[in-house]
């Protein structure tokens, strides 16, 4: 119990103590605040002012000075009266000639355009039938001299289209000089049999007996009046030959 108490007291005293120190704190830090601090100012060696005084020296302008002008001076000129002119001839001036320049190239003479020569016109046929064909056949026979032929008009020659012609004749020249004249034309046969080698389409012929050899000339007629070029062949003595012949008009 004892103890305590002490313990109490010294507590006690403790903060009283604690309290008196932090009054007295307060008061001094009052006093701190109220005492003005003094102004400390730097000690400075004055130093005399010199003020700078300009000492213009005036600059003299140039006077102008005036400048003589040389006037020349007028005469007066007395006019006479003047003569009156008289009409002269007037003379041309001269017209300058114009020389060609001497490295230009002399120019050379033109040359003559040939006149084209006007198209070469097609000859007209002299009869209206072309000898086309001639075939030799060494197949005759002693007994004669056998001359066949086929006019026809043609149409188109590559396909074949063609028309037998009617009331043609052939003429036959022998060797001899004798004159022989064909049936008419018409129709058409065979000149030895189909299929076979040495024969030929045909619508008219020349037989003459016997057979002759030697060279023959012969032409188509119509009404007495020649119709295609003249053909000339000849037959061999041996073997006994006959002859084919193509007559063809063109449309």
């Amino acid at each position: 119990m004892r103890n305590l108490l002490i313990r109490r007291n010294w507590l006690a005293g403790l903060v009283l103590a604690v309290g008196l120190a932090a009054s007295l704190g307060c008061s001094v830090g009052r006093l701190l605040v109220q005492v003005p601090t003094p102004t400390i100012e730097p000690t400075k060696t004055p130093r005399p002012t010199f003020t700078f005084t300009p000492n213009w020296t005036p600059t003299l302008l140039p006077t102008p000075t005036a400048t003589l002008t040389h006037v020349p001076p007028t005469e007066t000129v007395t006019s006479e009266a003047a003569p009156t002119p008289q009409a002269t001839a007037t003379s041309a001036p001269p017209t300058a000639t114009s020389r060609p320049p001497t490295n230009t190239a002399v120019p050379q003479p033109p040359t003559d355009t040939p006149t084209p020569e006007p198209p070469t016109a097609t000859p007209t046929p002299q009869y209206p039938f072309t000898f086309k064909f001639i075939a030799t056949h060494d197949t005759g026979s002693n007994v004669e001299t056998r001359i066949t032929a086929h006019v026809i008009e043609v149409f188109d020659e590559s396909t074949g289209r063609y028309n037998d012609l009617f009331d043609y004749q052939v003429v036959l020249i022998d060797p001899l000089g004798g004159e022989h004249l064909s049936n008419l034309s018409g129709g058409k046969n065979h000149s030895t049999g189909e299929g076979l080698g040495d024969d030929h389409w045909f619508n008219t012929e020349v037989k003459v007996a016997p057979y002759t050899p030697g060279t023959y000339r012969a032409w188509l007629v119509k009404g007495g009046l020649q119709q295609s070029p003249e053909v000339e062949f000849t037959l061999a003595a041996s073997p006994y030959q006959y002859v084919h012949l193509d007559f063809w008009m063109y449309r």
